[in-house]
């Protein structure tokens, strides 16, 4: 091994280069795979409580044909598909409770929250259904992800990760410096 790779910063900056690509990787792979641009989605809201919570960790696949979504109520045997849209701001997660065709001959979507309150519906064109939720969830792993939500939680948390690389590179030349520190303090008494 050359003796540049020996060195504990070369070895370090090859994990984070490894530790980055898997990630990439696995993101991309869930992307191709499920066929959609956001293949993993936190529940950022109460309005599908109880069959989704805020802070659920979803999976969701893409729709290749809008003829597929079945839509019903959330009280009909079985309910209607729950889907991802692009909403004014954000993506939304609610069911599908009917459908129609509409002024320009495409299909519109009608949405509804599961605790939602009666008329709360939205009418989404398909152009903007991202996907639909596949029934996987990881109950609130999604809170992590909302919690980076916000800017300051970002900096806070980018900060932390340069403080502790900053850390444990400094850690052998600090404990080097310490060991020294108490040999030549010996030489004065």
């Amino acid at each position: 091994m050359p003796e540049v790779l020996k060195r504990g910063y070369v070895q370090t900056i090859i994990m984070i280069a490894v530790v980055i690509v898997a990630v990439l990787l696995f993101w991309y792979g869930l992307r191709f795979v499920l066929r959609t641009e956001y293949p993993i989605l936190a529940v950022a809201s109460e309005s599908m409580e109880p069959v989704l919570y805020k802070g659920d960790l979803i999976v969701i696949e893409g729709i290749q044909n809008v003829s597929d979504i079945y839509v019903a109520t959330k009280d009909a045997d079985p309910p209607g598909d729950i889907l991802v849209y692009q909403g004014p701001t954000q993506l939304i997660v609610h069911r599908a409770i009917d459908k129609r065709i509409g002024t320009d001959g495409k299909t519109v979507f009608i949405i509804h929250g599961d605790n939602n309150g009666e008329g709360a519906n939205e009418h989404v064109h398909e152009s903007k259904i991202i996907g639909k939720y596949t029934g996987f969830k990881v109950p609130w792993l999604g809170n992590i992800a909302l919690a980076f939500q916000e800017t300051e939680t970002k900096v806070a948390f980018i900060a932390l990760w340069i403080i502790i690389l900053i850390l444990i590179e400094a850690a052998p030349f600090v404990m080097e410096k310490l060991k020294g520190g108490k040999d030549e303090a010996s030489l004065y008494k």
